[in-house]
Order: C-alpha cells, then sequence, then structure tokens
C-alpha cells in the first residue's frame, strides 16, 4: 500500500520527467493566478483544485496527474467532445469526464483550456466565482470555443 502524499509533493516528485514536472507546476501557477481563492486539497490519490465555497469531495475544479505521454485532467463530466473542438484540433484527447493533454500544448492554449474546465465546473456545481471583471453565477454558460 502507498503511503498517501501531501499536495506539495505531487508537484516535486523526483520519479516524475522534467517535462511532466513543469506542466503540474505550470497548472498550478495557472489555476493560483485565475482564482488565487482556490483550495488545494488531495483526492482520489491526485492533486486537485476546489472552489472556496466547495463542501463536497466532488465538487473539484479539476483533478490532474501526471501521466507518461500526457496530463490527465478529471473532472469533465457533462462536456461533450465537441465542447473541446478546439483544443482537440491541438491534439487533447477527450474521454469520459476527462482530459489528455499533451505536455507540448502551448500555455495560451492549455491556460483557455483550464478556464473552460474551471468555469463549467463552477456553474455544474452552483458555485459563484468572483473576479476582477465582475460577478459570473449558474446561470451562465461556458462559451464552446475560446
Amino acid at each position: 500500500m502507498m503511503d498517501k502524499k501531501d499536495f506539495d509533493e505531487y508537484f516535486t516528485d523526483k520519479s516524475l520527467s522534467v517535462s511532466q514536472l513543469e506542466r503540474l507546476q505550470l497548472t498550478r501557477t495557472l489555476v493560483n493566478e485565475m482564482y488565487p481563492e482556490v483550495q488545494e486539497r488531495v483526492a482520489y490519490n491526485m492533486p486537485g483544485f476546489y472552489p472556496k465555497l466547495a463542501t463536497k469531495s466532488n465538487q473539484q475544479l479539476f483533478l490532474v496527474q501526471a501521466q507518461k505521454n500526457w496530463l490527465g485532467i478529471y473532472g469533465t463530466d457533462g462536456l461533450e467532445p465537441e465542447d473541446f473542438a478546439t483544443f482537440i484540433r491541438q491534439g487533447v484527447e477527450v474521454g469520459k469526464g476527462s482530459l489528455r493533454v499533451p505536455y507540448d500544448l502551448n500555455e495560451e492554449k492549455f491556460k483557455s483550456l483550464l478556464q473552460f474546465v474551471m468555469k463549467h465546473n463552477f456553474i455544474r456545481h452552483g458555485i459563484e466565482l468572483m473576479h476582477d471583471k465582475g460577478k459570473f453565477s449558474g446561470n451562465d454558460k461556458p462559451q464552446k470555443t475560446l
């Protein structure tokens, strides 16, 4: 049985390659820049990002895991492959409730993808988000293309 990891350990894991660690660290940096109030927790043996007002373990913005050839993003339930058309053209693969993101996806597209997933999950969980451009609530719909 594996020992449970602390959240920070996922971002310094020496068993991961440089590209895996860099993408994990970039993910964490981007999420914290976009949503400084994010709560960081380990769930299902993966680092996860949660809204400040989340009260349940399944109310994550997303979970993330470094795989050999791609970064896994989990928690995209309710979205269809066509919702990710822009990203699919960039090499992102869509699974049931998950995304496989190539490590070489450029930072701008990667940030757009994270924003899209986070906005969808704020709405899906019925949690309001305050940000510098005003308020968006559960009544807003995420855009299919960014």
